[in-house]
């Protein structure tokens, strides 16, 4: 078995558990070491960090105040996302302590590029953690980007029913939403949310035509009832009626 340094990190609104893994680390392996309580579903989300205004974050948070974070909640859903403290990872965090959360909520950032408490001097350029994740997984390297196989690889790895979940997002997360129809994962996109998100809505998009054959759900950001109803066709198998 991979053995990979564990250690628990203070943040303000309690602690959260981090495992400090390679860049290229088997997802699988680095999902083992967190030691999670049981789920039976996945969602990762690819989100927007710096480049969303604070009245999209408020819309997202709402969003996911309204469907993700419940529905998380209720059918013991594990989730994963960019973990700092910016942009759709924010919003998710604040949506889970919204709702009284206890679901896992996992981050996966570069370990040199972000700051916590314990990880050296501080560096205003370096975004803090989301205090509001129950686990770190911590990818040795300095630049955004270098978590990405790892970030997609996970949803893979949790060998549950799980989609992808793109908000906003910029570079980024238009080569994850590649490698995400590459490994034949279903995809719910945000509409309404800007940038990536809304190019891989539109089916005229550049973006859109990059990804042949992708299994793509439209959820919209003012209809939380909508993202609940692609979360329950794509992990738990439920039609409308």
């Amino acid at each position: 078995m991979t053995m990979f340094a564990r250690f628990t990190i203070p943040l303000e609104t309690g602690s959260a558990e981090a495992v400090r893994v390679p860049a290229g680390a088997d997802p699988h392996a680095a999902l083992a070491a967190l030691s999670l309580p049981g789920y039976r579903a996945a969602v990762v989300i690819h989100g927007g960090a710096g480049g969303m205004d604070p009245a999209l974050i408020d819309a997202v948070r709402d969003l996911f105040a309204a469907s993700l974070a419940p529905f998380a909640e209720r059918e013991r859903v594990v989730i994963v996302d960019g973990g700092t403290q910016a942009g759709t990872m924010a919003a998710m965090g604040a949506a889970r302590r919204a709702v009284g959360g206890t679901f896992p909520l996992i981050g996966v950032v570069p370990l040199g590029a972000v700051r916590f408490p314990g990880s050296g001097e501080p560096d205003a350029g370096r975004p803090p953690l989301d205090p509001d994740h129950s686990h770190f997984l911590l990818v040795e390297g300095d630049s955004f980007g270098i978590e990405s196989p790892l970030l997609v690889g996970l949803l893979g790895a949790t060998g549950v029913p799980g989609a992808a979940l793109v908000v906003n997002g910029g570079p980024i997360v238009r080569e994850e939403i590649g490698a995400q129809a590459a490994a034949g994962n279903p995809v719910i996109v945000v509409a309404g949310s800007g940038r990536a998100a809304d190019e891989l809505a539109d089916p005229h998009s550049d973006l859109r035509r990059a990804t042949p054959g992708l299994r793509l759900e439209i959820a919209h950001l003012a209809q939380p009832a909508s993202l609940t109803a692609a979360l329950e066709r794509l992990l738990l198998g439920r039609s409308e009626p």
